[in-house]
């Protein structure tokens, strides 16, 4: 089911294939595990996503051989395509442009690594777009963002000179949109789960029953974490992953 509308949100999701999602977790997760966590992260975000009404959901995905997991469940509410770009910036234009070719007003784009989005904080970006701002982010901690959103294609925004996976992405990002006259403005601050002290973080929520919701998630968390006894120890395994240089 394809839910048409003037507003789009993008997935930017990869395949949950081990060795090849959530390798800075691995050691200490098996590559399995770190693959098996990134799937219930993936699942939950479809789910958010797929939750607000009258929004159009795309999934752009890759690699290009995945397409068949990307047109099952939680999936089928989206529209799947593959990738296109060298990089992460070149791959979330091309998304963001493909929306906007169709006939969205709007388009908001995340990836799967925030367990804290929610359907909430979904329609607050599209709502800050419909206000007058013309681009709008969601900060994560380590200096990046879990969503961009745009009421215009946004160009060279997300072209050549932003330093991917590093602390200046939304600063680099949102400096461009103040050189170009662009109005944005920011939602809350939330954190991305790449590292192990991100995963600690989470694990700690899970285990303490706040939130993020994300029910596969914690679902996940709770069969892989089970051979860790206390939280310190966790935190001790995390630390030795680190040491290893991956």
């Amino acid at each position: 089911m394809y839910h048409g509308g003037m507003e789009t949100v993008v997935l930017m999701a990869k395949a949950p294939v081990a060795g090849r999602v959530k390798t800075r977790l691995s050691p200490p997760l098996s590559s399995e595990e770190a693959s098996s966590l990134y799937e219930g992260m993936l699942w939950d975000t479809a789910a958010c996503l797929a939750s607000p009404p009258g929004i159009r959901c795309r999934v752009f995905f890759s690699p290009r051989e995945s397409a068949p997991y990307f047109g099952r469940e939680p999936f089928d509410v989206f529209r799947a395509d593959r990738q296109q770009g060298a990089d992460l910036g070149e791959r979330m234009s091309h998304a963001i442009g493909a929306a906007f070719a169709e006939g969205a007003r709007r388009v908001a784009v995340v990836g799967a690594d925030c367990p804290a989005l929610s359907p909430r904080r979904i329609r607050q970006a599209f709502r800050e777009l419909r206000d007058g701002a013309e681009a709008v982010f969601g900060p994560t901690s380590d200096g990046g963002f879990y969503l961009a959103g745009f009421v215009s294609d946004p160009g060279e925004i997300f072209g050549k000179g932003v330093a991917w996976s590093t602390g200046s992405v939304l600063s680099t990002v949102t400096e461009r949109c103040r050189k170009r006259g662009m109005a944005w403005s920011l939602l809350a601050e939330e954190r991305d789960i790449d590292t192990m002290d991100d995963l600690a973080w989470l694990r700690d929520q899970v285990a303490g029953g706040r939130s993020p919701r994300c029910p596969e998630t914690r679902r996940r968390i709770s069969g892989i974490f089970s051979g860790f006894g206390r939280p310190e120890d966790f935190r001790i395994a995390g630390s030795a992953g680190r040491t290893s240089g991956r």
